[in-house]
């Protein structure tokens, strides 16, 4: 029979031992609870009571309007895949409609097993402003465009002429350049028609630019649009292996439009969805998405008045002034960059 000291110890361990799973239990419940909270949240998405308030995002200043001359109409691009005629616009998607004010949430995009994967607004996924750079940073800069990016060269605005080499020819895409066809780089290039992907590479570009999208998207139909996606994937990776990993490549965003132009595949929405695969695709593949809506667009995410063409598509001679500068402020660090002094990584020559 056991003495009372050893009794009363039976009867503590007892009481620890009941403390010990009653602490077990508890944790174990609660651990259950905050995992069917944060599934149920990866499932359905926030609560609203959690989220934030709206965000809106800042529309640039007017400036004067300078007179424009249409620089011509975009047509398809040529290939097998140009094959059905202009269709009836499309509605726009639910996500596609947000306002501006809900920009900066995340859609649901895929459900694997272990995790649910998001598809980011283009704008969250676009260079920040990171200092700037002096206009000689662009000497060593190819920029490969259509008709849109000619206007470096057709205007007088900008300086960006006199550093870039500029490759901007009429009515190309992703396409032309995948297949190295010959363009004409239009006029105040001082040059003859080129093959596109040869003329790029024989360069001996640090950096490249590219803006490519008006002349692909003008057919308003899922085969055009997949089709301009997919030769961007290739050109992107063709560039890469040309170029090698050294050589920084900028892939601009689809510029905007303004509502009601006569081409049928060219507006807001669907411009801002392409924009959305754009900006995935470049980081993906270890180059940088520079968003040129926060120049160009105004508030509801069209082409401001001030900064368009006639035709409502091509950028007038207002606009390429802001541009420049945008890019100037938008680069990705680089300790060799040239800074301006006043900028946070100007350094003084020594």
């Amino acid at each position: 029979m056991p003495t009372y000291r050893e009794f009363r110890e039976q009867v503590r361990r007892r009481k620890r031992k009941r403390a010990m799973r009653r602490a077990l239990i508890f944790v174990v419940v609660v651990a259950a609870v905050l995992a069917a909270a944060y599934g149920a949240i990866r499932l359905f998405g926030e609560p609203s009571w959690l989220k934030g308030g709206d965000q809106t995002q800042s529309t640039p200043q007017s400036i004067s309007m300078a007179q424009s001359t249409p620089q011509g109409e975009s047509t398809p691009e040529s290939g097998s895949e140009a094959q059905s005629a202009a269709q009836s616009q499309q509605p726009a998607s639910p996500a596609a409609e947000g306002t501006a004010a809900a920009w900066d949430t995340r859609q649901p995009l895929e459900k694997t097993l272990d995790q649910t994967v998001n598809s980011p607004d283009f704008r969250l996924l676009g260079l920040p402003e990171n200092g700037q750079v002096d206009m000689k940073y662009f000497d060593r800069t190819a920029i490969l465009g259509d008709s849109v990016s000619q206007g470096w060269n057709v205007y007088g605005t900008s300086d960006m002429k006199e550093h870039a080499f500029v490759c901007a020819y009429k009515n190309i895409g992703p396409s032309q350049v995948v297949n190295n066809e010959v363009a004409d780089p239009g006029d105040g290039s001082g040059r003859e028609p080129e093959a596109i992907f040869d003329t790029i590479i024989n360069s001996n570009p640090k950096r490249l630019y590219i803006l490519l999208g008006t002349n692909a998207l003008v057919r308003n139909d899922d085969a055009a649009e997949q089709s301009y996606l997919a030769y961007y994937s290739q050109m992107l990776d063709k560039f890469r292996e040309a170029l090698g990993s050294e050589v920084a490549i900028y892939v601009q965003s689809v510029t905007p439009v303004r509502p009601g132009v006569k081409q049928p595949g060219l507006y807001r929405e669907r411009i801002q969805r392409v924009n959305n695969e754009l900006a995935k695709m470049a980081v993906e593949k270890g180059c940088y998405f520079i968003n040129l809506h926060e120049v160009l667009a105004d508030e509801n995410g069209d082409l401001r008045a001030d900064l368009a063409a006639q035709d409502g598509v091509h950028l007038n001679a207002s606009a390429y002034p802001l541009v420049r500068d945008y890019l100037t402020t938008h680069t990705a660090y680089n300790p060799e960059n040239p800074y301006l002094e006043g900028s946070p990584y100007y350094k003084a020559a020594e």
